[in-house]
């Protein structure tokens, strides 16, 4: 049940919707400057934040946690995705220059090289895992 006040908050946003169409209707009749570009960017700018109140605003409460899981899943696939390749760039280092050494104190080390500390891998082997 939608109330009253999500109703005039709707209301309001419309309005303010057509105001700022009508005047990018009306930057049609000027001479295209850079003044009038930047100004129609900037009113394009507001349509589309107003736009995404009225949508946020009466969207149903089962779309709105679907967006959130599809949120968090596309956030879960980019850090697996991040780890799978720091864990293969480890796994080179390892393999082509510290057989010895294990993966766990080679993440330390790159670490520490990325804070600028001295380490005991040169700077050679961050730069080129696989020579």
């Amino acid at each position: 049940m939608i109330s009253i006040r999500l109703v005039s908050k709707i209301d309001v946003l419309n309005a303010q919707l057509e105001d700022v169409k009508r005047e990018i209707e009306k930057l049609s009749g000027f001479r295209d400057t850079s003044f009038v570009r930047k100004f129609r960017r900037q009113l394009e700018g507001e349509k589309s934040f107003i736009l995404e109140k009225i949508s946020k605003l009466t969207r149903s409460k089962e779309s709105a946690e679907r967006e959130h899981l599809e949120r968090k899943s596309r956030a879960n696939q980019n850090r697996s995705s991040k780890m799978r390749r720091n864990w293969n760039y480890y796994r080179a280092i390892q393999t082509n220059y510290y057989p010895d050494k294990s993966l766990k104190e080679i993440r330390k080390l790159h670490k520490q090289h990325r804070q600028g500390l001295e380490t005991d891998i040169p700077d050679v082997a961050w730069r080129d895992a696989s020579p």
